[in-house]
């Protein structure tokens, strides 16, 4: 018996020594395999066939200057000077330039007749989004001819009869735009990016990015997220959609350098949310446009603005068009009110491409767009004020005026030989003497200033406002017309210095050029000692001036009352 068990224990010995033997011959082969295999394989040869196979998945030529492979920590390749031709109807550029693209093979496809790719990722990629003179994008014919090719999911373990649809990813990316021939100052750039499919019939996108331009110098133009998924279909516009897009932590005056070019002077943040869900063709458009501490750059008020709008509507993208568009602003409450304020804009049709143009915004799109209706309700009369503060550093921001403003208005459609014009009007009063009023005795300071502004063809028409107190005659009225491009108003009447300097100092804007048609003398020689006089002897100064502004000029004021254009006699 111990003669049996040592012959035993020798052959049990034995065979876990060869077992030994042939692990460490085992990873010896590979090894040799690894180091060796990769200079022994000329895998040039195979950059044809990978151009080729590539370019048939996405539809375009694809060329490739340079293939090597690896064989750690994944098999695969690394495709270096990687270019996607761009479809001739949108132009020479490529659509797709990558220096080095790593991709990585399914090692279980290795010993299968069909080479399966795992994942592909883009290092650095630039990528140019176009849109023709008819409103086509130059990628709806590569997600069409994704949608058609049938791959199974990404994350599928075994193989099947269909290919698993690689995992798509890119880093540090830049997306340039283009209308037709050119290119934009808008790009997305320090971008990520990641496609997979998770069902056979829908894939998963994730997107982030920096938004910036390339005509002016952008420090902080936040972040941009795209996050949802996208499903086969037939054509483009029965492309069922589930994404969400943000954009967030812009500060204002860069977020208005980045739309229009320009800085604004706005001081606060913005964040944009929006979903979109749907067919392509027709999907449900949400959007929140949140602004907060919303102020001018010159200085900080007691309380900054807050301001939230709620926008809805429904979608073509492929046609760029927005239909039954709305738009809800709930304004702070009013003193005495017992609702808060709310502004709302409608329109039966609002065209994206028109809203924005190659440069930026569009400053007459939204005049142009037609059936635009404008309402407003219960909307405090310092709300309004401080919107005027934002566009004009000189308004003062002492004076916080009670009351509101209400009514509606609506833009007509534009024919072609007539443009559209504006029908209906707004109502609002100020309750209290306004500034130059308040040399008045105590017992008219509850008196209710009324205005009116009619819409009409020339434009929005003040209805003559009384600037004197109640009692003392007919005073100094304030009457003109706003429109697009500018403003006209007519001051008529007698005020006294004190009234005039009060206007001045509320409205700085509407006092330029006024002394020197009120007072000539004093435009030359300092004040008038006999127009001064007048004044404080209660007399007043005549007051008969014309001014106009067109928008971003300045103010210039001639006596008289503004012209007439004369109807012609049929």
């Amino acid at each position: 018996m111990p003669a049996r068990d040592m012959e035993t224990g020798t052959e049990a010995g034995g065979r876990s020594r060869k077992r030994r033997w042939v692990v460490w011959v085992c990873v010896v082969a590979a090894v040799l395999l690894l180091l060796l295999t990769p200079p022994l394989l000329n895998v040039n040869r195979l950059k044809r066939r990978i151009a080729a196979n590539i370019g048939a998945s996405l539809g375009r030529p694809v060329q490739l200057d340079g293939v090597k492979m690896h064989l750690l920590p994944m098999p695969g390749f690394t495709l270096q000077n990687f270019v996607v031709s761009e479809d001739p109807a949108f132009g020479s550029e490529p659509i797709i330039r990558a220096n080095v693209v790593d991709v990585t093979l399914r090692a279980s496809s290795l010993w299968r007749r069909h080479t399966e790719f795992s994942s592909m990722t883009f290092e650095a990629p630039s990528l140019n989004l176009v849109r023709n003179a008819a409103g086509v994008w130059n990628v709806q014919s590569l997600l069409m001819h994704a949608a058609s090719v049938t791959t199974a999911p990404t994350a599928q373990r075994k193989a099947g009869p269909e290919p698993r649809f690689p995992y798509i990813e890119a880093t540090g990316a830049r997306v340039n735009v283009k209308l037709g021939e050119e290119k934009t100052p808008f790009s997305l750039t320090d971008a990520d990016f990641a496609l997979w499919l998770t069902s056979p019939q829908e894939w998963r996108v994730r997107a982030k990015g920096t938004p910036t331009r390339t005509d002016t110098n952008i420090s902080d133009p936040g972040v941009v997220k795209l996050e949802g998924s996208l499903k086969r279909a037939a054509t483009m516009a029965e492309v069922p959609v589930d994404l969400t897009l943000s954009w967030t932590g812009a500060p204002m005056g860069e977020a208005s350098k980045l739309l229009s070019g320009q800085d604004a002077g706005w001081r606060g943040n913005l964040n944009v949310e929006a979903s979109l869900i749907g067919m392509l063709g027709a999907a449900k458009l949400t959007t929140t446009i949140h602004m907060e501490e919303l102020r001018r750059s010159e200085f900080v008020p007691v309380q900054a603005m807050d301001v939230r709008a709620e926008c809805r509507g429904t979608l073509d993208v492929t046609a760029a068009v927005v239909t039954d568009p709305d738009c809800a602003v709930t304004t702070p409450l009013a003193g005495g009110a017992k609702a808060a304020g709310r502004v709302v804009a409608i329109a039966d049709r609002l065209e994206l491409s028109e809203l924005a143009g190659p440069s930026g915004l569009s400053d007459s799109a939204a005049m142009e767009t037609a059936g635009l209706r404008v309402g407003m309700t219960n909307v405090p009369d310092a709300w309004l004020l401080d919107w005027v503060r934002l566009f004009s550093q000189r308004i003062p921001a002492g004076e916080h005026p009670e009351g509101t403003v209400s009514g509606s208005v609506l833009l007509t459609s534009a024919h072609k030989l007539q443009p559209a014009r504006w029908e209906g009007e707004f109502r609002g009063e100020i309750v209290g003497l306004l500034p130059w009023m308040r040399e008045a005795e105590s017992g008219y300071l509850v008196h209710t200033v009324t205005l009116a502004s009619k819409a009409g063809a020339e434009g929005f028409v003040l209805t003559p406002l009384s600037l004197t107190p109640p009692g003392r005659g007919s005073g100094l009225t304030l009457g003109g017309v706003v429109t697009k491009t500018g403003y006209t108003l007519h001051f008529a009447g007698t005020a006294s210095e004190a009234q005039l300097e009060a206007l001045r100092a509320l409205a700085p804007p509407l006092g330029d050029g006024l002394d020197e048609v009120v007072r000539p003398e004093a435009a030359v020689d300092g004040v008038s000692k006999g127009e001064v006089a007048k004044a404080e002897a209660g007399r007043g100064l005549k007051v008969d001036a014309t001014c106009t502004r067109a928008w971003g000029s300045g103010q210039t004021c001639a006596a008289g009352a503004p012209a007439v254009a004369k109807r012609r006699r049929r």
